[in-house]
């Protein structure tokens, strides 16, 4: 197969690798979308559920923090399942029949979440905390799926751009949400009154988080029929040992691309009676893949011996040192923003309004930006560059925080600072930490192994998400304690960054190459014959 793979690595960008990047996307605009919309809506469930009479709106409730720790942290949970049970069964089962069904998941879950209400027996706290934590398993299954079905059906040239665009769509996400914030409250203004003078509740604020849940469902609804209709990976049949079957595979998708410019022409295939399909042709410059002769090596004996080893360690320890850092920012953007001047207001439209105005700002000016940077630079600088180059501004940043909040706080100097982190975050390891993954790994293992990275991940979310609420103290005054940690988490994600080869110009074979030097295989032997069924068929 590594004649017909080299093929594919060589096509240029084409209408089905486009349709790839939006059909793979529109699960992370959902994911994204959500986390915004969760940080603006737990201070509204707050207000409007456990509702306590203050003149300073974000303290008007009784919510207890554990509660509060819990919502922030439920979905990281779900997410930290979901990304080690599908990353594991979509190397089992194959990609696509996993596809489908964790967008599903995303969606009813989030339809129960819109719907959330209190019973006798638990509050409405509790009930969001199961939903979004059973929500967090469909979006964990969607980062190893995602990942590697676009590395897979992407050339060598245009993959790294393929994947951070698919990633990117998180970007989008926050940014249209934070839009949909905006125009909501603006919507619902005429009855965002109090009840009564001499009150600053607001009964109708119920409305609104649950409309914003309701619209970010309508893109996951949108992408479902197209993620029931992309092929198979035929890296993937082809890992299994089916030949026969990795043909049919990469003959659906060659129909799909067409047409391809440049010098490989695909003609319509002699066998086709109807539709035309495309033929790829062989090539002798094909690279030999020694994953299929070393196939019947287990996850332990390739990832056993450091060479290996250090790699799955390195991303894994990669991605959790940066969710530490990101997530730390992301779950509590409402408590940032608070130092940046924005969640104030004499009335619960007036904070709330202040707070979704300043989200939709990081957006434009750091977010976004910041993922984009890396879609359209990536090909160019590398993987490696931009991990090592996000990771020492990020440390530098979280310093300068750290040594000078309390002067800086409240200031226009630390908006700049904020917003230039969520960029670097960004135009960084966030998006890095995602595609090295999906590119380096054999394919037997790929899927999980991104899986075991994005679940690491996950796990500093998590400890983010319970930790800030812990550490910040009552008034924030240990916010710089928090920041120190995020500048050592960055630092240390900087070192662990050397351990990881580059994977900039390399085709998805040639890197799973890496993984089965003689050092490693030699002690194991290669496969039988009978390990490959195309092989023995063709006997």
């Amino acid at each position: 197969m590594a004649a017909e793979f080299s093929q594919l690595d060589r096509q240029k960008f084409n209408r089905f690798h486009l349709k790839t990047i939006v059909v793979s996307g529109i699960g992370f605009f959902t994911d994204a979308f959500d986390i915004f919309v969760i940080n603006l809506a737990i201070p509204m469930i707050a207000f409007t559920w456990y509702f306590t009479e203050k003149k300073d709106i974000g303290k008007a409730n009784h919510m207890p923090t554990i509660e509060t720790s819990l919502l922030k942290a439920s979905t990281q949970v779900g997410t930290l399942i979901g990304q080690l049970l599908f990353g594991y069964l979509a190397d089992k089962l194959g990609r696509k029949s996993m596809y489908g069904l964790v967008l599903g998941i995303m969606i009813v879950c989030t339809f129960n979440t819109a719907l959330a209400a209190p019973t006798v027996s638990f509050s409405i706290g509790a009930i969001l905390i199961f939903w979004r934590l059973i929500l967090g398993i469909g979006i964990g299954g969607d980062y190893p799926i995602s990942a590697v079905i676009t590395s897979e059906f992407a050339s060598v040239h245009t993959r790294g751009l393929m994947v951070a665009a698919v990633f990117a769509m998180q970007g989008l996400g926050i940014l249209i949400a934070s839009l949909c914030a905006i125009i909501v409250l603006a919507a619902f203004r005429p009855i965002l009154v109090p009840d009564h003078e001499g009150t600053v509740y607001i009964k109708y604020l119920d409305n609104v988080w649950r409309l914003l849940f309701f619209l970010g469902i309508i893109p996951a609804l949108l992408a479902v029929y197209w993620r029931l209709q992309i092929p198979e990976t035929p890296r993937f049949t082809a890992a299994q040992g089916d030949k026969d079957a990795a043909m049919k595979d990469l003959q659906k998708v060659a129909n799909e691309m067409g047409q391809i410019d440049g010098d490989i022409q695909l003609q319509p295939a002699a066998s086709s009676s109807t539709a035309a399909e495309v033929a790829i042709p062989l090539t002798s410059s094909a690279p030999v893949i020694l994953e299929d002769k070393y196939s019947h090596l287990t996850f332990g004996q390739v990832f056993g011996n450091w060479k290996n080893g250090k790699i799955l360690f390195a991303t894994a320890a990669c991605w959790f040192l940066l969710d530490v850092g990101f997530y730390g920012v992301q779950l509590n953007q409402s408590d940032v923003l608070k130092y940046m001047g924005y969640g104030k207001g004499e009335t619960a439209y007036d904070y709330f309004f202040s707070l979704a105005l300043g989200n939709l700002i990081l957006s434009l000016c750091g977010t976004v930006p910041g993922y984009w940077f890396t879609v359209f630079t990536i090909e160019k600088l590398g993987r490696i560059k931009i991990q090592l180059m996000g990771f020492t501004f990020l440390t530098i940043i979280f310093i300068v925080l750290t040594a000078a909040f309390d002067s800086l706080k409240g200031t226009t100097g630390f908006f700049v600072l904020f917003v230039f982190a969520n960029f670097f975050f960004n135009f960084g390891p966030n998006s890095t930490t995602f595609i090295l993954p999906a590119e380096i790994f054999p394919t037997k293992f790929r899927s999980t192994c991104h899986g075991i990275s994005a679940g690491a991940g996950k796990l500093g979310a998590i400890i983010a998400a319970f930790g800030f609420d812990q550490i910040k103290g009552k008034n924030g005054e240990n916010m710089w304690v928090i920041l120190l940690i995020f500048s050592v988490c960055m630092a240390a994600g900087l070192a662990c960054t050397f351990l990881i080869p580059e994977t900039k110009g390399k085709t998805l074979e040639e890197l799973s190459n890496l993984f089965y030097s003689p050092e490693v295989v030699e002690k194991y032997g290669p496969a039988p014959i009978e390990y490959t069924k195309g092989d023995k068929d063709d006997e």
